[in-house]
């Protein structure tokens, strides 16, 4: 018989192994808690069984390429499906299979800045204009903009344009923005791309359209298409920027998805019904782990806590 905590902390394990979030390091806390006990390892065999891990998997899997270059900072994510194995074996010759999260990273021969989880980062670009960089964000200067312009690549910017200077251009996915005597918000996250003017003025250009952003206006777009502008709600005054994430009836999953972008280890959810609920609320980023309780007492979620500030709600 396995003990319900040990046997709850095992399939968490396995839950997480196979949720496309494992890690190189995530293998090595695996190593070190199933070799606590002898129940510790016959507990996480048991739940490998339950989902049913087969060699028929493994061998498919020896047939993908080999793992590609670690990203360059932050915790180094295993690029490609890998097999937990040697001293890391499951017991009686079953494997369990880390399902891989393939992070982008387009290398540049421009100068990058970039900042890593949790942190934020101040950067003067010269020429009157100022980059405040959220985490997991990259910028690339590039000439080609103009002085003052630059790329971001991915994440987050809060960019200040003097008014005293010439307007400057900065490219976002497809789509160039121009702006002077501004303050801008930027987003570039996974299709996700907008601009959100908070002083001033700018215009975002995309395939011969247009939209003029006056302060309090926002504007998204994706896949060639460039949305109508959107006057902000008052509420949305609150954002990273201000050290408040606030949320509108999002999906719980993706509100998740982005308290990881800032919190270190990670939060699974591994109920999908669960990922699905919708709630509402503002949460300060340097108290992301209350927000945890906040859902466990809300929703009646449960959590359970592993090594390495990984959560699992289910």
């Amino acid at each position: 018989m396995i003990e319900d905590g040990l046997a709850d902390e095992a399939r968490a394990w396995v839950t997480l192994l196979l949720s496309g979030e494992a890690t190189q390091g995530d293998a090595r806390l695996l190593a070190g808690w199933r070799m606590t006990s002898p129940e510790h390892e016959r507990a996480f065999a048991q739940a490998a069984r339950t989902h049913q891990i087969t060699r028929e998997a493994i061998r498919s899997l020896k047939a993908e390429r080999t793992p590609q270059v670690e990203r360059r900072f932050g915790r180094a994510p295993i690029s490609r499906r890998v097999l937990i194995g040697g001293g890391v074996a499951v017991a009686a010759g079953l494997a369990t299979i880390a399902v891989l999260r393939p992070d982008a990273f387009t290398p540049s021969q421009l100068e990058e800045i970039q900042t890593a989880k949790g942190e934020r980062r101040t950067v003067d670009m010269g020429h009157g204009v100022s980059v405040e960089l959220n985490t997991l964000s990259r910028v690339a200067l590039r000439d080609d903009l103009g002085q003052g312009g630059f790329e971001l690549l991915r994440g987050e910017a809060l960019v200040s344009v003097a008014s005293s200077v010439s307007p400057i251009q900065i490219a976002t996915g497809a789509a160039r923005i121009i702006a002077g005597g501004a303050r801008l918000g930027l987003r570039n996250l996974s299709g996700d791309l907008s601009a959100t003017c908070l002083e001033g003025q700018a215009r975002v250009l995309l395939k011969g359209r247009e939209a003029l952003l006056s302060a309090g206006q926002k504007v998204v777009w994706g896949a060639g298409e460039l949305g109508a502008v959107t006057q902000l709600a008052q509420a949305a005054g609150s954002e990273w920027w201000r050290g408040v994430l606030v949320f509108n009836n999002k999906r719980l999953g993706d509100v998740i998805g982005e308290l990881n972008r800032y919190r270190e280890g990670r939060i699974v959810v591994a109920n999908p019904a669960i990922a699905d609920r919708r709630i509402s609320g503002a949460f300060y980023i340097n108290q992301l782990d209350q927000v945890v309780e906040q859902l466990r007492l809300a929703y009646g979620v449960k959590i359970v806590r592993m090594p390495g500030n990984i959560l699992i709600v289910s």
